[in-house]
């Protein structure tokens, strides 16, 4: 099933209902599609890479014999033609350079091997976490600091975590996942746009918590009960609205099977798509304790 995982929390109430909750644990990256003679290696994108950005950034070469560091290489200013800094480089026009001679690199790398950002993660001031990939492995974790706050705690429901591949790619994992687990109701969780100086435009800033979207992938009902636990329990969030396509899991889950009810609950992150993606941390513990609360409070019915 696409290498997706799951962990089932069974409740052990005949005929009880099922909650999913889903977050993609998939980045955005590269594939490799040529080794040059110079050892240097072209590449095309996986999912949504915005290219202005590449230029100098390290990679990681995924080989069938192990990792390889790379870099995207840069022309310095010194060699560059007027009017080169105004523009961005084109993708088919880049190469990564792993430090290899030709022959070296062709024994290496293979066409179709993969690549990923290379950034480590590191804490900005405050709660602030900055890294690669937070979209959306900091929703997954934000999914296991729910469970964790369940442990030993009674469910009226039972509960499958879903960590789903594929979805910067189209969905698969997310499709496959919800057709197999057949739940009555899913919580997608993945990140939202947070303000920042260069887009005053976006509505959610970075500390406002988890974000509880309103829409065609979100069921009325569903998220109001959402939103009067959060009430309830004081927990700082905030309501957006969605009204199209939400561009997450819970798309294609919603459409599994007779029609599952469904919710987004998203994740406020900064710099999306990019390997500086920031978050709060304390955003991420209240989305995992409206989600905790929000379980412990669903009956049989």
């Amino acid at each position: 099933d696409f290498g997706n995982v799951l962990g089932w929390r069974d409740c052990g109430i005949p005929g009880a209902k099922t909650v999913m909750l889903d977050a993609h644990i998939d980045q955005i990256g590269f594939l490799v599609t040529e080794v040059t003679e110079e050892g240097f290696l072209r590449f095309t994108t996986v999912g949504g890479v915005d290219q202005r950005m590449l230029l100098g950034s390290e990679l990681t070469v995924l080989t069938k014999k192990g990792s390889i560091l790379g870099i995207v290489a840069a022309i310095p200013p010194h060699l560059q033609k007027a009017g080169d800094n105004k523009k961005s480089v084109p993708i088919p026009e880049m190469v990564v350079d792993i430090g290899m001679t030709g022959d070296q690199a062709k024994k290496a790398v293979r066409v179709g091997d993969y690549m990923a950002f290379a950034n480590d993660a590191m804490e900005l001031q405050g709660d602030a976490l900055c890294g690669k990939a937070f979209d959306d492995r900091a929703c997954l974790v934000c999914l296991l600091h729910a469970m964790d706050l369940l442990q030993g705690k009674p469910l009226a429901v039972n509960v499958v975590v879903s960590a789903t591949t594929k979805e910067e790619t189209g969905f698969q994992g997310g499709i496959s996942a919800g057709f197999k687990i057949q739940p009555e109701y899913a919580i997608a969780v993945d990140v939202t746009h947070a303000r920042t100086g260069d887009a005053p435009q976006v509505i959610v800033k970075l500390g406002d918590g988890p974000n509880v979207d309103l829409g065609s992938n979100s069921n009325p009902k569903f998220a109001k009960r959402v939103i009067e636990v959060a009430r309830a329990k004081q927990i700082p969030h905030i309501v957006t609205s969605c009204p199209s396509a939400s561009g997450t899991n819970a798309w294609p889950i919603q459409m599994q099977g007779q029609g599952i009810t469904t919710l987004v609950v998203s994740l406020p992150l900064k710099y999306m798509h990019t390997t500086v993606e920031t978050i709060d941390l304390q955003a991420l513990k209240e989305g995992g304790r409206l989600i905790a609360h929000f379980l412990s409070e669903l009956d049989a019915g």
